[in-house]
């Protein structure tokens, strides 16, 4: 039987147990082919995740894009259609306005020749009209000078008596036939007053007029746009497109 240790009192109690040190932790143990694999495994997975990425990302990209030409391409297309339109409407309108130039001039000329033959046939009727028309008002007036084509002076003498009596006329008529007188006009003159019938100047007021009408009318049809594209032609709005 072994002898029981002796106690030398060798023990510091006053001293706190010393810490034991911490386990360290077990290693991982795994087979190196079944590591392989997981590393091959989970390199693919990365691999397939940026490819199905990268592939998303160029589908989205590539539809941009074709959805971006596509809309230039849509806009060229819509403007060279809105250019081509503003063309045609412009030529349109500057054929209408031709053909309205050379309906209005044949209407001019063809008044004209009509109203010369007319006057051909009955150079007084226009004097007799306006002598009608002047006596009514002027039956007080002391006297009156119709001056007119001496061809025509004699034969507008009956007319005259007989309108003087239709109107009442109390005053007295001079008839003076003149070289200087076209066929068809005149004029009366009184003490105060006087009244022409010239058939250049209705001739010219009525070129005037007709001048002045084309001139408005070029204005409407290659006259200026508002922001809208708008234009007034003939009192009708037009949009451009």
């Amino acid at each position: 039987m072994a002898a029981p240790a002796r106690y030398l009192f060798d023990l510091d109690f006053s001293r706190p147990a010393p810490t034991p040190a911490p386990a360290a932790p077990p290693r991982p143990m795994i087979d190196l082919d079944q590591h392989l694999a997981e590393l091959v495994a989970v390199e693919e997975r990365a691999r397939a995740e940026a490819f199905a990425e990268g592939r998303e990302e160029g589908f989205v990209a590539g539809r941009t894009d074709a959805e971006s030409r596509a809309a230039e391409r849509l806009a060229d297309e819509a403007g060279a259609i809105a250019s081509a339109a503003r063309a045609l409407m412009d030529t349109l309108d500057a054929e209408r306005l031709a053909v309205e130039r050379s309906a209005i001039d044949l209407a001019v000329a063809v008044a004209r020749k009509f109203a010369a033959h007319l006057i051909d046939r009955e150079p007084l009727a226009e004097i007799r009209a306006l002598l009608a028309d002047c006596l009514g008002p002027l039956r007080r007036a002391p006297h009156l000078a119709i001056r007119l084509p001496a061809a025509d002076a004699d034969a507008l003498k009956p007319h005259v008596d007989r309108i003087v009596r239709e109107t009442g006329f109390e005053g007295r008529i001079v008839i003076l036939g003149e070289d200087d007188v076209k066929r068809g006009d005149c004029r009366i003159e009184w003490a105060d007053g006087g009244i022409l019938r010239d058939g250049d100047s209705v001739a010219a007021e009525i070129d005037a007029a007709v001048a002045r009408w084309f001139a408005a009318r070029q204005e409407a049809v290659a006259g200026p746009r508002d922001g809208s594209g708008d234009r007034t032609v003939d009192g009708t709005r037009r949009t451009d497109p």
